[in-house]
């Protein structure tokens, strides 16, 4: 790309608007259904866990086109491409909003996860190229906020459209952004459109992939409903998705036009960022679903409080994001994720400790704490990215690079729930278990609860339900102990990313 096209001024500023307005858009769709589920459970006469397919719809149409961003880039174009996928996911979100029953709506999400998966890298690619290389870092750091804010913003905003005005109305808000966000792109980036090519589709490739990515996200989704392994429904899924992978990685090195170029994990700075964002994603996403569960499921917060506890985590990426890329440029990637590994362990240790006295102030400290980790984490991970991939493989490589964080999301809030149901179900047995007659604190409770007028089997719901709180806290802390652990683990990784680049300025 020759410097005379990079753009500049307001240009530039309205370029940059658009693209992270539609970023914006396509993660925060990922987790603002979530905590709408149960409305439209309710408004469409299903179960919860009928309704739960609204989201996994969604995930396995995005997790279908994710990885295969650079293969529809070389044979739609750059710009065109971003531009049709953000028109089809503003067009299935006015089918979503207008659907009256289940069947409608999750077809409506699976099409429109199919249209939203490649604008996330492709607006990642177009994000690079449109600044000039000095500021490249600049450009990704403020992109990459977007891609972490969002997932916060989502519950906060979903709890409110659902809660106060109606559900349809989480898709109806993409509408007009989209838009804005469409004719931009069209207006302004048509210089940086790439040559399309003729290529051939690898059909088995493509097959390989949708059965294998549907039965994962499935097994993710739905695992601990049927019990894991203990359900031949779920031990299904995991079998074929397995034998799915494992030809379709067959099929793509031996294959003559393979939609997947995995030459790629030869580049050592892209394969350490693909461990790291598929080893710290998933424990991130973890930690971001299990605290307002936590609040809203034992502490008595409502979707907006437990939102506000959580939303700190986003605070320090938004304010300092820009900071942050002159200190990689400086400096390098290295330092700045050895640091965030640190602060991320703390916070982690510090929600191991949490009781259920915990007020709303250590908490949002501590996820604030978290959020610093994050500043340090996702700017110099994306730069490390896409560090020494040359230009006309950006789109393959960050296609791949968000396939895999999208994936190990799912797989971190199923890794992470299922552990903590677990483990509460555990101290629960264990806090019962001590719960016997003739026993000083045992008596005292009975003598608090009679002195109330609970008495009998009354009495014995609330001690229960006093042993299932506490049950829930001590699983939640064995879970963020686990996460500490792991982030100090992760530490000694970094080191495989002092290797020397394959080309200083590969990428620009």
């Amino acid at each position: 790309m020759e410097e005379s096209k990079h753009l500049k001024g307001s240009r530039l500023f309205l370029a940059m608007l658009a693209l992270s307005l539609a970023t914006f858009l396509i993660v925060l769709d990922y987790s603002i259904a979530n905590i709408s589920i149960p409305y439209i459970a309710g408004d469409l006469a299903v179960s919860t866990n009928q309704g739960t397919y609204v989201i996994t719809s969604f995930a396995v149409g995005s997790a279908i086109s994710l990885p295969i961003s650079g293969w529809l880039t070389k044979r739609v174009g750059l710009v065109r491409l971003t531009v049709l996928s953000l028109l089809g996911f503003i067009a299935l979100s006015w089918v979503c909003g207008i659907s009256r029953n289940l069947t409608m709506l999750v077809i409506a999400r699976f099409v429109q996860g199919l249209a939203a998966g490649p604008l996330v890298p492709t607006s990642q690619s177009l994000t690079m190229m449109i600044f000039p290389p000095e500021k490249k870092n600049k450009a990704l750091a403020f992109w990459s906020t977007v891609v972490v804010v969002a997932p916060i913003v989502g519950p906060v905003l979903g709890g409110y459209i659902s809660y106060d005005i109606h559900w349809s109305w989480i898709f109806f808000i993409n509408i007009p952004i989209g838009l804005f966000a469409a004719f931009i792109i069209q207006m302004l980036l048509k210089p940086f459109e790439t040559a399309k090519e003729k290529m051939p589709t690898d059909w088995m490739g493509l097959i390989l992939l949708a059965i294998g990515v549907t039965c994962l996200q499935f097994l993710l989704d739905k695992g601990e409903q049927y019990d894991w392994l203990h359900s031949p429904l779920i031990s299904t899924c995991a079998i074929i998705s397995t034998i799915c992978f494992v030809y379709l990685i067959v099929w793509q090195l031996i294959g003559k036009n393979p939609i997947l170029d995995l030459r790629l994990f030869k580049i050592p700075s892209f394969t350490v960022s693909v461990l790291y964002i598929a080893t710290m994603y998933a424990i991130y996403f973890g930690g971001v679903i299990l605290v307002p569960l936590w609040l809203q499921e034992y502490m008595g917060y409502t979707p907006i409080w437990a939102g506000i506890a959580v939303a700190p985590i986003g605070l320090m990426p938004a304010l300092f994001s820009n900071l942050m890329g002159k200190m990689v440029s400086k400096i390098g990637a290295i330092i700045p994720l050895g640091i965030s590994i640190l602060l991320f362990a703390l916070s982690s240790f510090d929600g191991a400790y949490f009781t259920t006295n915990v007020d709303l102030w250590h908490i949002v400290f501590s996820r604030f704490l978290f959020g610093c980790g994050l500043l340090f984490f996702i700017v110099p991970l994306f730069h490390l990215s896409v560090r020494d991939v040359p230009m006309e493989k950006l789109p393959t490589s960050t296609g791949m690079f968000h396939f895999v964080r999208a994936m190990m999301g799912g797989v971190g809030t199923s890794v992470f729930t299922t552990l903590w149901i677990r483990r509460s179900a555990f101290h629960h047995a264990n806090q019962v278990a001590t719960i016997l007659p003739n026993r000083q604190p045992v008596d005292d409770i009975y003598a608090q609860l009679n002195g109330l007028g609970i008495t009998g089997e009354r009495s014995q719901a609330v001690i229960n339900d006093m042993a299932t709180n506490q049950g829930a806290m001590l699983g939640f802390n064995d879970c963020f102990y686990l996460m500490g652990w792991i982030f100090i683990g992760m530490l000694a990784i970094l080191l495989i990313g002092k290797r020397k680049r394959v080309s200083e300025n590969s990428f620009h």
